[in-house]
């Protein structure tokens, strides 16, 4: 039984969705020629560490970014999971943000009145992470075994671990940053995040969220990390203003 549990958690590599600042949501769109370079780098870059689970969203762009990485650990199990998909912009998916941002004007709305709800999408994401965290890490009141790390390799999208690392973990849970400056960041393509979970217990009131609260804490070591990808300049690192809507 494991006594620490490290996440590393990956986005996806570039699309051209990316590149012409469309919405994707859930739309399965594909890596492009960079997408697929950034994807074989950071698969590199993780070559030697010691997984013991990949997951990774069934979209594409995750899918095939989760392999690039799990052509290195060949024995480790890759496992698909829907809850990992990026949230659902509805009528929304594949419009420019001008031109999803005109949509909303006109119709006089707002972001969360198209596709999936807010709470809805928090729901899945936090009760995703929640059960591979229940799964990968025991309860603080498990039977005393030797110290062990186990390390899990998360790839899906810029929402989600905005939700899960930003909002869920951070801001309610308080965990610990590292570089508090580094988060004001959206999470860039083919970025590293990584955190790091030292106790778990089962909550005994219900969250917010509708899901078991489970008592964690740990750290925020590692926030989009892209040194592995300094052969490509910032635009070709997602690292643009219009990523706070295209994820």
């Amino acid at each position: 039984m494991s006594t620490q549990l490290v996440l590393t958690i990956i986005r996806h590599g570039e699309t051209n969705h990316n590149v012409n600042h469309i919405l994707q949501g859930q739309t399965d769109t594909r890596l492009n020629k960079v997408g697929m370079e950034q994807a074989e780098l950071v698969g590199r870059r993780l070559r030697k560490v010691n997984f013991h689970h990949i997951y990774t969203s069934d979209l594409s762009r995750a899918k095939k970014t989760a392999e690039a990485i799990a052509q290195y650990h060949k024995d480790v199990p890759l496992t698909t999971d829907t809850r990992l998909r990026e949230k659902d912009f509805g009528r929304l998916n594949n419009l420019s943000i001008h031109a999803a941002l005109n949509l909303i004007k006109t119709e006089d709305g707002s972001w969360e009145d198209y596709g999936e709800s807010k709470e809805t999408f928090s729901l899945r994401v936090v009760s995703f992470f929640q059960e591979i965290i229940s799964k990968h890490l025991p309860s603080t009141d498990a039977i005393e075994t030797p110290k062990k790390t186990t390390h899990i390799c998360v790839v899906t999208h810029g929402g989600v671990i905005n939700r899960f690392v930003k909002e869920y973990l951070i801001m309610e849970l308080g965990f610990f940053v590292k570089d508090y400056k580094s988060i004001q960041h959206k999470p860039k393509n083919s970025s590293i995040t990584k955190v790091i979970l030292t106790k778990m217990g089962e909550g005994e009131d219900e969250a917010k969220e509708g899901h078991e609260e489970l008592k964690i804490e740990g750290d925020v070591q590692l926030w989009s990390d892209v040194s592995h990808l300094s052969k490509f300049d910032k635009k070709t690192r997602g690292d643009t203003a219009i990523d706070d809507y295209v994820h």
